[in-house]
């Protein structure tokens, strides 16, 4: 907002003093607009016209100075925001892998069928890419399935969610472009990526690999 010095006599400042605070800023208020009132109330009607083009011009000016600015603030911001996404895309792919949606494997939909296959296939016995151990889908509930290992004395089931998948599906889409991964490196516990390859139609072994069938691609 402008600011402007006004001078006072020593009278005048002991007037000033005296008006309480909100009456001040009016009181200039209303005289400057009673100025302005006779001033333009003296005009003939072409001075008038003048004072009003000249008016319209000035504030007209001052609208676009501050566009100006606004334009230039917002072009410096737009530039920031394009070199944060580009350093940020870069990073994600040095960690994850290509940045391309149409390259990344969603793991929410992945877990959603290993999940409800799951659920539909309790007591269905599969084995590990060897035949050497045996495997058994013990439960799903509560967003956890549950893999009993035949071959072991244990009684506690081998158990992953939702949460597990989405790590094993980031290293996929890392290590091998969202279609193969070395075989153990997608889940680390070998009964539970023997599951999810199992209750997953996409999800197979092929010698030491584990491949997912992309039909996007």
């Amino acid at each position: 907002m402008p600011k402007r010095n006004v001078y006072f006599s020593n009278d005048d400042v002991e007037i000033w003093d005296k008006l309480p605070d909100g009456m001040r800023s009016q009181l200039l208020r209303d005289f400057l607009i009673e100025f302005e009132n006779n001033r333009f109330s003296e005009l003939t009607d072409q001075e008038k016209e003048r004072e009003h083009l000249r008016g319209r011009a000035m504030r007209l000016e001052n609208e676009l100075v501050k566009l100006d600015k606004d334009e230039e603030e917002l072009f410096t911001r737009a530039t920031y925001v394009k070199a944060e996404i580009t350093q940020t895309i870069t990073e994600y792919e040095g960690k994850f892998g290509a940045w391309s949606e149409d390259n990344l494997l969603l793991a929410g939909d992945i877990w959603d069928t290993i999940y409800s296959e799951a659920e539909s296939r309790i007591g269905v016995i599969f084995t590990s890419p060897s035949g050497s151990s045996r495997y058994r889908i013990q439960e799903a509930k509560k967003g956890k399935v549950m893999v009993e290992r035949m071959d072991t004395p244990s009684p506690k089931p081998s158990t992953f969610t939702s949460r597990t998948i989405e790590k094993a599906v980031e290293r996929l889409n890392q290590y091998g472009d969202g279609e193969r991964i070395e075989r153990g490196r997608f889940m680390p516990v070998l009964a539970q990526e023997c599951a999810a390859v199992f209750l997953h139609p996409s999800m197979s072994y092929q010698g030491n690999w584990l491949e997912f069938e992309r039909k996007d691609r």
